[in-house]
């Protein structure tokens, strides 16, 4: 038979090869090798959503702080030499240590949120636009919070696009007093260039109430309430609601024990760990319809520990300091020794096989925080009109 060339492959022929490849970076690089290549890719939204299905987003990086240090981990193999570059030096300069991972929202579409302890500025940190055009550049700072009046706040969230580009990017300014008493809210959208104010809420918060913690996940901001309940506003719809905590989780400093995030199929969940058991609450309907979160999960980590750690989860072990819950997967140390020398161990938990990995191992005077970058989904992928001169070959 005559030999086969990869020019001769059809378009299905090609897609169920690149869905065979290993992970997102690689099917990026392969994308990028040639124009009918970029062009198959960014033509199907069957081959995306198949191909999320098959391949979780990979993680690139730990952040550690108060180090600012990247770490790559070492379940993703041998480090790719792309992503040591794109990642060395981050912030690496002699006031590095003011500067700290956005414990609230650490990351949003591919950037990492940063701030300085000393100044209140916060910064956007894109490792894999290095190199991009001036229009593109990897680290912004931008400067201190603005503060509208005495007792008016100003809040600004940006949402990506959604995963089958339907939706653009669009920023979220939300202006609120200290009480929450009242709120508005602003939606920029990045593909129209305008900018739609809605009605002002009121009432939003109970008298004794305050909010505490902010988190951009999936299809909502949420601020999470001193006791009981959270505030979180839609943003589909842009309504505020009340979201109310299941009650093992109701009570002063129970939220630090859980996180908020979202499953592989985008659900809202909470996941609580509590001496070595994980529970995952759903944000779901009930037997009556109504929405509310229901438990759907727990697991027993007490063996997995001690299978890591090498050590009785008796003998002096913190588990879940500091969780980070993206896409079905959650982020966790696991901590041993309270003198002078900790040793901690850094893992990543799936919700829906319980396989752990080990990232990432460390002994220091020092307990760090980390968080997890994790890649998006390249908006230059995900655009189904594509113009024909793109797609001839070559």
């Amino acid at each position: 038979p005559e030999p086969t060339s990869i020019s001769s492959l059809t378009d299905d022929l090609l897609r169920e090869i690149f869905l065979r490849l290993p992970d997102l970076p690689t099917l990026v690089r392969a994308a990028i090798t040639c124009r009918p290549f970029l062009c198959l890719v960014r033509s199907s939204r069957a081959f995306r959503r198949r191909f999320r299905e098959l391949h979780a987003s990979p993680i690139l990086a730990l952040f550690l702080t108060p180090y600012m240090r990247a770490v790559i981990p070492s379940a993703s193999g041998s480090p790719d030499p792309d992503t040591t570059a794109a990642f060395a030096d981050l912030l690496g300069d002699d006031d590095a240590t003011e500067w700290g991972t956005d414990s609230q929202i650490p990351y949003s579409d591919g950037y990492v949120a940063f701030v300085n302890r000393s100044t209140d500025q916060t910064a956007s940190y894109s490792p894999l636009n290095i190199g991009a055009p001036a229009q593109a550049q990897a680290l912004d700072i931008y400067p201190k919070p603005p503060r509208e009046g005495v007792d008016a706040w100003l809040e600004f969230y940006t949402l990506p696009p959604d995963q089958e580009g339907q939706r653009p990017s669009r920023v979220v300014c939300v202006r609120h007093d200290s009480s929450w008493a009242c709120a508005r809210v602003a939606v920029f959208s990045s593909h129209a260039m305008k900018c739609q104010i809605f009605p002002e809420s009121r009432g939003l918060l109970l008298e004794r109430d305050r909010c505490t913690i902010r988190k951009l996940v999936h299809g909502f901001v949420c601020w999470l309430q001193s006791e009981n309940c959270i505030l979180a506003l839609n943003t589909v719809t842009f309504q505020f609601s009340r979201m109310y905590l299941p009650p093992p989780l109701r009570g002063p400093y129970t939220y630090l024990s859980f996180e908020l995030g979202q499953t592989k199929d985008g659900k809202l969940c909470i996941v609580h760990l509590q001496e070595f058991t994980l529970s995952v609450w759903l944000w779901t309907p009930d037997d009556d319809g109504v929405e509310r979160f229901m438990l759907h999960k727990m697991f027993q980590l007490h063996t997995i520990v001690k299978e890591i750690t090498k050590r009785s989860v008796l003998d002096n072990v913190d588990a879940g300091e500091h969780m980070n819950v993206t896409d079905g997967f959650v982020y966790l140390s696991v901590v041993h020794g309270r003198g002078m020398q900790s040793s901690q161990w850094f893992l990543s938990f799936c919700l829906e096989t319980a396989e752990v990995k080990l990232l990432f191992e460390k002994t220091c005077r020092i307990r760090c925080l980390v968080d997890p970058y994790i890649m998006a989904w390249p908006p230059s992928l995900m655009h189904d009109k594509v113009s024909p001169c793109l797609c001839m070959k070559n």
